[in-house]
């Protein structure tokens, strides 16, 4: 009986381009995050240049698209498919973009 009550109700924040949205900005927000509190001695310019000198910037941002499960899964345990999708699709673009850039 309470499952089907749940599932008559509308389900918020349940759209493709807001996961979309997310699953974009998560990764940016942990790789920042990543920056501040491992290196934030020295200008984020200094950091990258160092990310591109080492070849570990593909590492970092890899890293930094892994937060994108716990999103995924909060969206599928909230019966929010749509959203799920949504960050998805953001992660499998962020996987091409690095699968070329490693490529390069």
């Amino acid at each position: 009986m309470e499952n089907q009550e749940q599932q008559k109700q509308p389900v918020k924040l349940n759209n493709i381009w807001l996961g979309v949205l997310a699953g974009a900005l998560m990764p940016v927000v942990f790789f920042v995050l990543y920056y501040l509190f491992r290196f934030g001695y020295m200008p984020f310019s200094a950091f990258i240049h160092r990310l591109v000198e080492t070849n570990t910037i593909i590492h970092v941002l890899s890293l930094a698209v892994f937060p994108n499960l716990g999103l995924f899964m909060l969206f599928v345990r909230g019966n929010r498919l749509r959203s799920g999708r949504g960050v998805l699709l953001a992660t499998i673009l962020y996987a091409v973009v690095a699968f070329i850039v490693k490529l390069s």
